[in-house]
């Protein structure tokens, strides 16, 4: 009887230890997802929202404060969302072990397969929200192509991502084709929308996105003054060194990212992109440059460490032109970041040089 006794207690214990070991396990497991990934936003479908600007500013320069509250609150959730995506890709390039590396990568793909499964961004129902959209599909695009075909298995997920990137990237041709007014058509917001439309098109290997996208780059690169200034920037008034970095982001990154894809720089000048390089550097650390050009104060604060993020391009800027007397003038400010054009930067070229040669053949 006690035998039996003893018996019965220890397949109590044993079953209890095994429940204890499945807990532990499925709480490792759970440790392990969290630290590796974030809770998925609901995905945003629809947005519309009126101008960041009075109605009656002919320059785009005066910001109605109410109306620019809205525009970020609407566009917040995306923003985050992608924030938290660069964080994630920037530590699967840091990460050495595969496992975790993996999960980081895993991670950003169910993400973005969460949010195309759900068709984000496909309701754009007011003309800004149309303008607004593109920079951050680009931003989406770079995230995903940095993380896809580096996990087993999740090559169903990965088409739907597509897919869907496809459809909103025609979405954002048709608009600039048929709908953009002829300012927007040709200024940063143009350049934002080559990025986006760019990057879905050697994703999904589309030569029609992809041509559209040079195309757009040559043109911007050909419409800026012989000193590198962008006209259509440097009537922002106060905005506009503000502006022409915001056009040289998406630019630089989209003719590199064409580049390293193998098309070719479709007849971009790199001699005129080092130019506006040049020009939009030397603005930042002395914007009075611009102020002799339209007569406003900029506000833009002087000085290349108070615009990290504004000029983190330089890294793909680098990587393309090769232009290493321009690298001095940041090297010691690396790491250089900006979430809408792949998170870390300088993780992202890590040196590398980018050859503009053609090689893709479809």
């Amino acid at each position: 009887m006690a035998n039996r006794t003893r018996w019965t207690l220890n397949r109590h214990v044993a079953a209890s230890l095994l429940t204890l070991t499945a807990a532990l396990t499925s709480t490792s497991f759970a440790k392990a997802a969290d630290e590796t990934c974030f809770k998925t936003p609901t995905p945003v479908i629809s947005l519309g929202f009126g101008s960041r600007y009075e109605a009656d500013s002919k320059t785009r320069s005066d910001i109605d404060e109410e109306s620019d509250a809205a525009v970020t609150k609407a566009l917040k959730p995306i923003d985050q969302f992608i924030q938290n995506l660069a964080k994630i890709v920037s530590k699967a390039e840091s990460e050495k072990d595969v496992a975790t590396r993996r999960a980081y990568q895993r991670c950003v793909v169910d993400s973005i397969y969460a949010w195309a499964k759900a068709d984000a961004l496909s309701d754009m129902r007011t003309f800004n929200a149309k303008l607004s959209v593109p920079s951050r599909i680009g931003g989406l695009a770079i995230l995903y192509a940095e993380s896809r075909d580096q996990v087993p298995g999740l090559h169903d997920r990965e088409r739907i991502i597509e897919k869907w990137l496809q459809k909103r990237a025609q979405e954002i041709v048709y608009f600039f084709e048929n709908e953009a007014t002829k300012g927007a058509s040709r200024n940063n917001l143009r350049a934002w929308a080559s990025l986006a439309v760019g990057e879905v098109g050697v994703l999904n290997r589309d030569r029609g996105l992809v041509e559209w996208s040079i195309l757009s780059n040559d043109n911007m690169i050909t419409n800026a003054d012989s000193d590198g200034s962008l006209p259509l920037e440097m009537n922002r008034q106060r905005y506009a060194l503000h502006y022409q970095l915001h056009a040289m982001a998406p630019l630089v990154t989209s003719v590199a990212r064409n580049c390293e894809a193998g098309y070719g720089k479709g007849g971009a000048d790199l001699d005129k992109l080092k130019t506006m390089a040049r020009f939009s550097i030397a603005a930042v650390k002395d914007p009075k440059i611009v102020q002799k050009i339209n007569g406003k104060s900029q506000t833009v604060k002087p000085g290349l460490k108070n615009n990290l993020s504004a000029i983190a391009w330089l890294e793909p800027y680098v990587s393309v032109t090769n232009d290493l007397e321009m690298e001095k003038e940041f090297a010691s400010l690396r790491p250089m970041s900006n979430t809408k054009l792949g998170g870390n930067l300088t993780k992202l070229y890590d040196d590398r040089r980018i050859s503009c040669t053609i090689s893709v053949q479809n």
